[in-house]
């Protein structure tokens, strides 16, 4: 069949990949068509899209697979890479793959609706937490997959490059992340693999339990890994007990340093931010999060860590 793609994801892919996206919009109904040969498989109409080309299939067995197209070789890497190393802890299935076409074949996971779903946000933070208890596993002693480090040098590059403030992020709140990843990158005294992207709608319920799918794959400390899904569902109010009652349970379910868990929050907040101002995509509700974490720092970090993290204190 000829798939028809959003205009929105065309744009998007175009912005970010260039001529490579011009070629693989060229080839792309070629592609599908081959990938329908290869996999013995229908290629139905996709999901909503952002920078990735994902669709379900059906099988001429009659099962039911998901076709995701990837066109950045690093995130493939790093996403395939994780889904392995991940398996049978509670991520998505590959079935099959192509490194060279960037290519993955994954179960479709069923009834499928997000963990963004559950109103009661208490019961929604727990089954998070116990995701996480049974994704996060020790580092593999040989691995390509990025790092917290590199979380921290991507905001060092975006702060040289606007050493006044990042507008409407001041130049204070990105000195004071800086610090902050670096103290917290130089403390990590077990790393861990990471699915580095964890939040409501990358959790999807899989028969009676739960399961991620799209992991970026990321190598660092355990309260990195909360810190994603504190910047999704908030309220238009009470924010700060909101997600105090957030950090509490996972602070309870995981047995995390609760200081640590902060600090990541502020200073992943900032550099969210930051990539939604680089990509054209500002959003005002993480940066909103950036001035509530902080206050959330002040109230409960010791006054040493206070004083040595951040500015005018």
């Amino acid at each position: 069949m000829r798939i028809r793609l959003p205009e929105k994801y065309i744009n998007t892919i175009k912005g970010v990949h260039g001529d490579k996206a011009a070629e693989f919009l060229q080839n792309f109904n070629q592609l599908i068509a081959e990938c329908e040969q290869r996999y013995n498989m229908y290629v139905q109409e996709p999901f909503d899209l952002s920078y990735n080309f994902v669709a379900p299939a059906i099988k001429k067995d009659g099962q039911e697979v998901v076709l995701k197209i990837v066109l950045s070789d690093h995130e493939f890497q790093a996403e395939l890479e994780a889904l392995l190393h991940m398996k049978g802890k509670g991520a998505v299935q590959v079935i099959d793959y192509d490194v060279e076409k960037g290519i993955m074949i994954l179960e479709r996971l069923q009834p499928g609706h997000t963990l963004a779903v559950l109103e009661d946000d208490k019961e929604a933070t727990r089954i998070a937490a116990h995701v996480m208890k049974k994704l996060i596993v020790q580092a593999p002693s040989r691995s390509t997959l990025p790092t917290v480090v590199d979380r921290e040098d991507s905001l060092k590059r975006i702060y040289h490059k606007h050493n006044n403030g990042f507008d409407p992020i001041p130049k204070e709140s990105m000195l004071e992340a800086l610090n902050i990843f670096e103290y917290l990158n130089n403390t990590i005294e077990h790393p861990y693999m990471l699915h580095g992207d964890l939040h409501h709608f990358n959790i999807l319920k899989k028969g009676d339990s739960w399961a991620v799918i799209d992991p970026k794959g990321l190598i660092g400390d355990r309260e990195y890994e909360a810190v994603q899904f504190m910047l999704n569902k908030l309220p238009g109010q009470n924010l700060i007990e909101f997600t105090e009652s957030r950090v509490d349970i996972f602070v309870d379910e995981l047995k995390l340093d609760k200081e640590r868990l902060l600090l990541r929050m502020y200073s992943h907040a900032v550099l969210a931010t930051c990539w939604t101002i680089v990509d054209g995509n500002f959003s005002e509700s993480f940066l909103g999060t950036v001035q509530i974490f902080k206050e959330l720092c002040q109230k409960h970090l010791c006054k040493n860590v206070r004083n040595k993290l951040f500015l005018n204190q």
